[in-house]
């Protein structure tokens, strides 16, 4: 028997989006429950497991964006969902995203590759409403932590998927039930990157090698086995080491 008309959709892809809808299914199945996957997601395993497969694998109803449009008492979570929300189009305001950024710096696209790129020290998540404009919403919460020097850009969106689901699961009952309080923005110390700032096919040849952190940080932004790695003298890095202040390069 259904203990509420609040209908829950999680939208997005990768291991982080199966993790949430997971956890709602466990521990809110007295809920109405939609997947929303990303547009490019064609229900087959790759580096990563299908959401959308995932999704229909445990009976739940893949909808799509206009259905959601109409749904009043709609609780919308974005875990990595690539489309922009036009939230004029909704009747619910209950409109919630996990930006893997420390917000409000690196609003946008390629959040993971810049973080690793400019040698940032700490990464994390932010939980924001989803309001007019790109990440530009209200906070409500973030998860924190450290960027290891020897980083790579896979391996820190490995825990950027960890954190996302950790921030998602602390903070759903109080979604759910209105209790949360919001955080307004300082946009102008932040920064914004949209879908064609990073070329990789162009940056993966390291042509210039200065042996310095700042060659060292390129290389590592661009380690994505599923992706790309870096090449250097025609041998693609899969690991960089930064060490007394000199590189140790790992080939594949």
């Amino acid at each position: 028997m259904l203990g509420t008309n609040k209908v829950i959709c999680i939208s997005g892809k990768n291991q982080c989006a199966i993790d949430a809808l997971n956890f709602v299914i466990k521990k809110y199945n007295n809920y109405k429950i939609y997947s929303l996957p990303n547009k490019s997601d064609n229900g087959k395993n790759n580096w990563q497991n299908s959401f959308k497969e995932h999704s229909i694998k445990n009976k739940i109803e893949v909808t799509d964006i206009k259905k959601l449009h109409k749904i009043e008492k709609l609780y919308f979570f974005s875990l990595e969902y690539e489309s922009i929300i036009d939230v004029s189009k909704f009747k619910s305001k209950k409109l919630f995203n996990f930006h893997f950024s420390l917000l409000p710096k690196y609003r946008g696209c390629h959040t993971n590759f810049y973080q690793i790129y400019n040698g940032e020290k700490q990464s994390g998540v932010t939980l924001h409403k989803i309001e007019k404009g790109i990440d530009t919403g209200k906070i409500i919460d973030l998860k924190k932590f450290n960027i290891p020097i020897n980083a790579t850009a896979y391996s820190n969106y490995i825990k950027l998927m960890k954190c996302a689901f950790l921030l998602f699961r602390k903070n759903f009952d109080s979604l759910l039930n209105d209790r949360y309080k919001l955080k307004k923005q300082f946009i102008r110390k932040g920064s914004y990157f949209n879908r064609n700032s990073v070329n990789y096919s162009k940056l993966v040849n390291i042509d210039n090698f200065d042996n310095n952190l700042k060659t060292h940080n390129k290389i590592r932004s661009l380690i994505f086995p599923p992706f790309q790695l870096p090449i250097y003298k025609g041998k693609k890095i899969i690991k960089s080491k930064f060490i007394n202040k000199k590189i140790k390069l790992y080939y594949l």
